[in-house]
């Protein structure tokens, strides 16, 4: 793991090439296949995770404009590298909301959080349950390649600049809003974007946050689901394959009536 950690660190650049592919690659092999693994060195944990976030949005970035340019923009998207891990870790995600005694269909109102250029969580809820889908990012050029890729695919789909914590959404409006595992670098973060959104949602509503255990907190920040206060924890779920994110699904507390 210390190998392919000082590989990672040691990469000059970040854009998607056949060295930075490779050594991120190795990094999600490595964390999977060793998932108690952790870094003492808060500091390079912090570097770590930073690098691994950049390279992230490198990589979605030229996907979502590949596909953007492609003749075919169905089969480009479907060619994105991690496209299986999104679209099993959706539906799994739909399921907990399921248990957790919310039903996502045509008439629900769902918003996400940090979406990206590339939102494949949103692409998948969308396909798998018909939601009207609301992306929300503070990055303006995450946000025109989000749009642009939405007109390829005729996907219909708002989009809303703004950062989590400060976003103007209206009230009462979505029945579950995402919170996306690089939306927010600390707890406290991911705190003030609960407290921000909750009146956004429905009476029943429910928030998804994105997390990870164990070495899987070397690509993406780590929290406890204990840790956010304000909502009442309905599902939790942690990743034994593939996958690297873990799962907490919440309800506003006023809803224990």
């Amino acid at each position: 793991m210390d190998t392919v950690i000082k590989q990672v660190m040691g990469l000059p650049q970040l854009a998607p090439s056949p060295e930075v592919n490779q050594a991120f690659s190795k990094l999600v092999e490595a964390v999977i296949m060793h998932p108690q693994w952790h870094v003492d060195d808060a500091a390079l944990l912090h570097d770590l995770q930073c690098r691994c976030s950049e390279a992230e949005g490198k990589l979605e970035q030229f996907w979502a404009r590949k596909t953007v340019q492609a003749n075919d923009p169905l089969v480009a998207i479907n060619e994105f590298p991690y496209q299986d891990n999104y679209r099993t870790l959706t539906a799994r995600e739909i399921q907990l909301i399921e248990r957790s005694g919310m039903h996502l269909d045509k008439q629900s109102r769902v918003a996400i959080i940090g979406s990206g250029p590339l939102p494949l969580t949103a692409w998948w809820l969308y396909q798998m349950t018909g939601a009207e889908i609301t992306h929300i990012d503070s990055c303006k050029a995450a946000m025109d390649l989000a749009e642009q890729l939405a007109q390829v695919l005729q996907w219909p789909c708002g989009f809303v600049r703004g950062d989590g914590q400060l976003v103007d959404l209206p009230a009462n409006f979505y029945d579950v809003i995402y919170i996306a595992g690089l939306a927010g670098q600390s707890v406290a973060d991911k705190q003030r974007i609960v407290d921000h959104i909750l009146p956004s949602l429905t009476p029943n509503g429910r928030v998804v946050i994105r997390s990870a255990r164990g070495s899987r907190g070397l690509l993406y920040p780590a929290f406890a689901a204990s840790e956010i206060a304000h909502v009442v924890l309905r599902e939790e779920y942690h990743p034994t394959d593939e996958v690297i994110n873990s799962v907490f699904v919440y309800r506003k507390e006023c809803d224990e009536g």
